[in-house]
């Protein structure tokens, strides 16, 4: 799994999170969307804070005013505090006590884990469905890696819908070995390696080419099956999911005040 091993990095994000406490307010920096015929006030708060979250629009430590949320997308405060307590459920915003809200730093330990969930349930998953997965979800990855491509080759890549069919590949592979509930599960654990995957991605670090090409090597592998061990699937599993390794000092390095260091909120510190 990833090492750190960086002690200035770590020295540098704990007196950035101290120092930002006050934090700019994450609104005025959110990319307003448009609201989507039928859709509720709720939906929509949830659906625009997710995705600025996730986009680095609204970065880590930020101050986040529910009524500043509310007057840009023009709703009521209901709704945004509602998105905002499933934020909170998924670890995306820190509500404390008689305090502030803020946007939530990327949880080392948290990314860590759901890297490791993922990368051990998907390698297992992709060593018993190979050559075995229904024709019709087999039809279904390739119409998706076709929208990959045609994401990749404009002129202005889509990072966001490149990112939401990049999740929707690996999510029909598992609802299709009928392990919807699992997909589901690991999605909620995974929530800081997502926003890792995210930070690359927004960032220019991540290889759309190389995630694309390991995409089409996967489809085969389900289609015609695979003639590596378990080891090896592992390997090139681990290798697919976590490229982010590569390039995580230097993000921690370059954004210290993006991480948190600490346990993940409910664990029992070490």
């Amino acid at each position: 799994m990833v090492e750190i091993g960086i002690a200035q990095a770590v020295s540098e994000a704990e007196s950035a999170k101290l120092a930002r406490r006050g934090g700019d307010d994450a609104a005025a920096s959110m990319k307003v969307l448009s609201q989507i015929e039928g859709e509720t006030n709720f939906d929509y708060a949830y659906r625009t804070l997710r995705y600025n979250i996730l986009m680095f629009h609204m970065q880590p430590g930020a101050l986040l005013r529910e009524a500043s949320v509310a007057k840009r997308l023009g709703v009521s405060k209901t709704p945004v505090h509602q998105a905002v307590g499933i934020l909170r459920e998924q670890l995306l915003v820190d509500v404390a006590p008689q305090s502030a809200t803020h946007i939530s730093r990327i949880n080392v330990s948290a990314m860590r884990q759901g890297s490791l969930l993922r990368t051990d349930v998907e390698a297992a998953t992709l060593n018993r469905m190979a050559g075995r997965l229904p024709s019709n979800y087999i039809v279904r990855l390739g119409e998706c890696l076709m929208r990959q491509r045609e994401v990749m080759e404009v002129e202005e890549v889509d990072v966001y819908q490149f990112a939401t069919l990049d999740d929707e590949f690996h999510r029909m592979v598992f609802e299709g070995s009928g392990m919807e509930f699992t997909w589901r599960s690991i999605q909620a654990a995974a929530t800081h390696y997502n926003r890792v995957r995210f930070l690359g991605l927004v960032y220019g670090l991540s290889d759309l080419g190389s995630i694309y090409r390991d995409h089409v090597d996967l489809y085969k592998r389900l289609s015609f099956g695979t003639r590596l061990t378990r080891d090896q699937i592992y390997t090139f599993v681990y290798g697919h999911l976590n490229h982010y390794v590569d390039y995580f000092n230097q993000m921690v390095v370059d954004h210290p005040d993006f991480f948190d260091f600490g346990p993940v909120p409910g664990d029992t510190e070490q």
